[in-house]
């Protein structure tokens, strides 16, 4: 039984900790695969690989820099940019010369799912092993065609299409699997990149806005005024007050923590856009977690406190039920958030970026150039 080994190379954050849960199943599934013909080992390597997406030259270069310092059998690089070629939005890609792997998980969408990386994984390394051993009478170029059907199952709702090109980085052919750069595409990766920033992140960060919405939501809560305009408020007015609210809060921690990137000199506005909207979307799903976690606080103390026979008596209702409370948490929680707003302007700033594309790229390079 011979020794094989297995080097997975993850950027830092999201693609390293899915690496590490990957590392744990990967050596058994291997056996599995290859009915225990070798003997498995898989080690994680963390590695910044590039500052920017428009920049992908230095990550292909990257991959050959392993490929010529490591010793390993199979090397697997996991990035959480976002790449193209020409006009597609690259999924997968494989070195013909040194058959390492490349896999993009913002072109995974949202959440790019382990078994599904896994079984990417599995099937690159299939594939080298079956060709080293020459186990198969077809081509190299129609096994990899063939390996399109099988990645697509991991790209549901998107087709992936092939094509083999020359990349001037690496000075080699490349066997690329691609999606159309369509709405449906873009939205898949803005929703990738999305994850890879971590929005649970940032609703942590956002943990003392949430205190300070409830003491001010809390306060006003105890006044009569609010329990008539709560139950006075229809649901749209109800539903417009709560999105003015979101998209206040929104803009106001865009603003004041500069999170809008600007195009420079000779940078790609595609880029720029992928940034800015991954940025939104982070900010949209953490600020959703915030409101729905203010709500049900609001929703549990409206109930504690506020018995029915003292609202009737205050502002004249025959009954009270249930929908009373759900309305009343609802105008509250929109209330307060106007107000959180400041309080989301004064977090560090550092870790509000941190949660965003471009800044936390940058940090990557001034790292990487320090070192």
């Amino acid at each position: 039984m011979s020794n094989r080994y297995v080097g997975i190379v993850a950027a830092p954050g999201a693609p390293d900790e899915l690496a590490r849960k990957i590392k744990e199943e990967l050596p058994e599934v291997l056996s599995e695969e290859f009915e225990d013909d070798h003997e498995w080992e898989v080690g994680v390597h963390v590695d910044p690989l590039t500052s920017y997406a428009e920049l992908t030259k230095e990550l292909f270069q990257k991959t050959d820099q392993y490929y010529q310092d490591s010793d390993w059998d199979y090397t697997i690089f996991i990035t959480d940019l976002p790449l193209y070629h020409n006009e597609s939005i690259i999924g997968i890609d494989i070195n013909e010369a040194t058959e390492v792997g490349l896999v993009s998980l913002p072109a995974y969408g949202w959440p790019p799912n382990k078994q599904s990386v896994l079984e990417t994984i599995v099937t690159l390394i299939t594939s080298v092993q079956a060709k080293n051993d020459k186990e198969s009478t077809d081509s190299n170029e129609e096994n990899r065609r063939n390996l399109k059907r099988i990645f697509n199952r991991y790209f549901k709702f998107n087709k992936l299409h092939y094509e083999k090109s020359h990349n001037d980085a690496t000075d080699s052919e490349h066997s690329i699997y691609q999606m159309k750069n369509n709405l449906r595409g873009y939205l898949r990766l803005i929703s990738g990149m999305a994850w890879a920033n971590n929005p649970l992140n940032m609703m942590l960060v956002l943990s003392s806005v949430v205190a300070l919405a409830f003491a001010t939501g809390s306060f006003s809560m105890v006044f009569s005024t609010m329990w008539s305009l709560s139950d006075l408020f229809s649901i749209w007015r109800m539903i417009a007050v709560s999105i003015f609210a979101l998209a206040s809060m929104l803009v106001w921690i865009i603003i004041s923590h500069d999170l809008w990137e600007r195009l420079e000199e000779g940078e790609d506005k595609r880029f720029l856009k992928l940034y800015n909207g991954a940025t939104v979307v982070t900010l949209i799903i953490s600020l959703v977690f915030y409101f729905t976690v203010l709500y049900l606080m609001f929703l549990t103390g409206s109930l504690v406190l506020l018995p029915p026979d003292f609202i009737i008596r205050n502002i004249g209702l025959e009954q009270i039920d249930i929908r009373f409370y759900l309305k009343l948490a609802w105008f509250a929680t929109s209330l307060s958030t106007v107000v959180a707003a400041i309080g989301a302007g004064v977090q560090d700033e550092n870790i509000m970026k941190e949660s965003t594309y471009g800044y936390r790229h940058r940090l990557r390079s001034q790292e990487a150039s320090e070192e």
